[in-house]
């Protein structure tokens, strides 16, 4: 059987870089896999077209795009290739409403937060979609080398602790200008929601219409609780800076590789920055590092592939307490997670860690081989699978309106 996966534009590469690790996988599997990418002017259609004379598809699969893509007639990619269309979102959705709006019905969709399922269906329907379910990152790139002991370790990891991602921190809220009633919801909200070590934005915004007298269950407040993603990104922006000024004030020892620090490094004078890389460089630079610092972006049910190919690449994974890590890993052995509610605590530990060979050579040891065993591309293709074979199993073979 044949998949055909889908690359497009990616920050970093990152998504696209995903694709290629992933029709990897399906062909260890012993799947063809075709890769379409999906670049500006071409024919889509005709290459759909091409891909169905091709022969039978198990699935179609891509990242966050062409859930809402129709040919001339209205068919979707999966009417097109008579393939379920498994959609990964590997952002919060309801920052991408219009295209969860747009997506067809016969579309399987996969989120990274367990959380992320409930605010999809409780926003759009139980039955919007073939399939909702949870599928966590896999880790990228290649499994580094195990170093022999603590002190090889050491010396050929030069840089104490890494941290790959865009600068950015909390603007004006957008609801700044709203009626009344309507910032008195978001404030709140944003209040629920940074008062604890994790709240899911939908809940958050829930509570505070509650709080309000508003019953969040009446169906006219469909639409208005999918505007939870502006809580989500206040939150996401907020914690980011935060931990970026704690860090400065404890004077971690950070390599910052990422987008729109120039202008900023005046205020971190504990960074040493190294600019934009790819996804692909900075699994490298992972290799040159004892540890590999996350934030986890608000997904306190959910993943990121950072931590996870940290671990692949032989350094010690540091993120902030997610469902997922507490789960799959087993904290202070395979992970180390720190606590918005304990951060200055949780940043002294972790540089306790990069400065402790023997701690983190142990730690990187356990993380590498838990990654191994679980959360590689060929981990996630089971997944992959098993949500196509649902959206195949449905009552009937939906047709998009």
């Amino acid at each position: 059987m044949r998949v055909v996966l889908f690359k497009g534009v990616s920050a970093y590469g990152a998504t696209r870089t995903f694709i290629d690790e992933a029709a990897a996988a399906f062909e260890r599997r012993g799947y063809e896999a075709s890769i379409i990418d999906v670049l500006p002017g071409m024919d889509l259609p005709a290459a759909l077209r091409a891909e169905a004379e091709a022969g039978p598809i198990a699935l179609a699969y891509s990242f966050v795009i062409l859930g809402e893509f129709r040919d001339g007639d209205g068919r979707s990619i999966g009417q097109m290739l008579d393939a379920p269309h498994v959609l990964h979102h590997v952002d919060y959705p309801l920052t991408h409403i219009g295209r969860l709006n747009g997506a067809s019905p016969d579309t399987a969709v996969l989120v990274i937060d367990e959380t992320h399922v409930e605010a999809i269906v409780s926003t759009l329907g139980a039955d919007r979609f073939a399939y909702v379910g949870f599928c966590p990152h896999a880790a990228s790139g290649e499994p580094a080398p195990e170093a022999p002991d603590a002190e090889a370790f050491a010396a050929e990891r030069d840089i104490p602790i890494l941290f790959a991602g865009t600068f950015y921190k909390a603007e004006t809220p957008p609801w700044a200008n709203a009626p009344a009633q309507t910032r008195v919801v978001f404030d709140t909200a944003l209040e629920i929601a940074l008062s604890q070590e994790f709240v899911p934005a939908l809940a958050a915004f829930d509570q505070a219409l509650a709080a309000q007298g508003i019953d969040p269950r009446r169906s006219e407040m469909a639409t208005a609780r999918q505007s939870a993603n502006l809580v989500h990104e206040q939150v996401r922006g907020h914690r980011r800076f935060e931990l970026l000024k704690a860090a400065a004030k404890a004077r971690l020892p950070l390599h910052i590789y990422g987008k729109g620090f120039e202008s900023q490094l005046y205020r971190f004078k504990n960074v040493t920055y190294g600019g934009e890389v790819s996804l692909t460089e900075i699994t490298q630079l992972m290799r040159r590092s004892r540890v590999v610092l996350n934030v986890n972006a608000n997904f306190g049910a959910g993943s990121h592939e950072r931590p996870l190919s940290a671990m692949l690449a032989g350094a010690a994974a540091a993120s902030d307490h997610s469902r997922f890590y507490a789960n799959a890993f087993d904290e202070g052995r395979d992970i180390a997670l720190y606590r918005w509610m304990a951060l200055p605590e949780g940043l002294e530990a972790i540089d306790a860690l990069a400065r402790d060979p023997e701690a983190c050579f142990a730690m990187a040891r356990a993380g590498r081989a838990k990654a191994l065993a679980g959360h590689c591309w060929d981990h996630r293709v089971d997944v992959i699978l098993a949500a196509a074979a649902a959206a195949r199993a449905g009552p009937e073979h939906r047709l998009s309106a």
